[in-house]
């Protein structure tokens, strides 16, 4: 009888340490996905983007911005200063959007958005008007 007893214990603490044993690797098993789940977030959304698709932003950056001088024939974009601080200005203000100290540093979720944005950008007013200026200066010097 004492045998039998001492026998039953046995299994219960083996039950008990199998139970044990099952808990703690479930336990691991979650923090582990949650790692993964994290890496993966990381890979889809909060990586910077591609070195290519950042070319190609800085390519939509240079067209919008030579368009908005009046092309590459206007006096504005001749005016290498002038057309030097409008694209800074281009920059600078999808920086602030973005709130992203370089270009490169532009997160994968962002991507689309950024496209979207230099769809949609044009030089503030203030420089509109110098433009203006700048293109407007050589007709009348032209015409006087």
């Amino acid at each position: 009888m004492t045998q039998e007893i001492i026998q039953s214990q046995q299994n219960e603490i083996s039950q008990e340490d199998i139970l044990i044993q099952v808990l703690q690797t479930q336990k691991e098993l979650k923090q582990n996905q949650e790692v993964l789940a994290g890496d993966v977030d990381y890979l889809k959304n909060k990586q910077p983007i591609n070195p290519s698709v950042s070319m190609e932003l800085e390519k939509l950056r240079k067209t919008k911005v030579i368009n908005a001088l009046g092309g590459m024939e206007s006096l504005a974009y001749k005016n290498r200063s002038f057309a030097g601080k409008v694209f800074r200005q281009a920059a600078k203000d999808f920086k602030e959007h973005f709130r992203i100290p370089r270009y490169d540093m532009l997160q994968v979720k962002d991507e689309q958005a950024a496209f979207d944005y230099w769809d949609m950008w044009e030089p503030s007013t203030n420089i509109k008007m110098e433009i203006q200026q700048e293109n407007g200066q050589g007709r009348l010097a032209s015409v006087g």
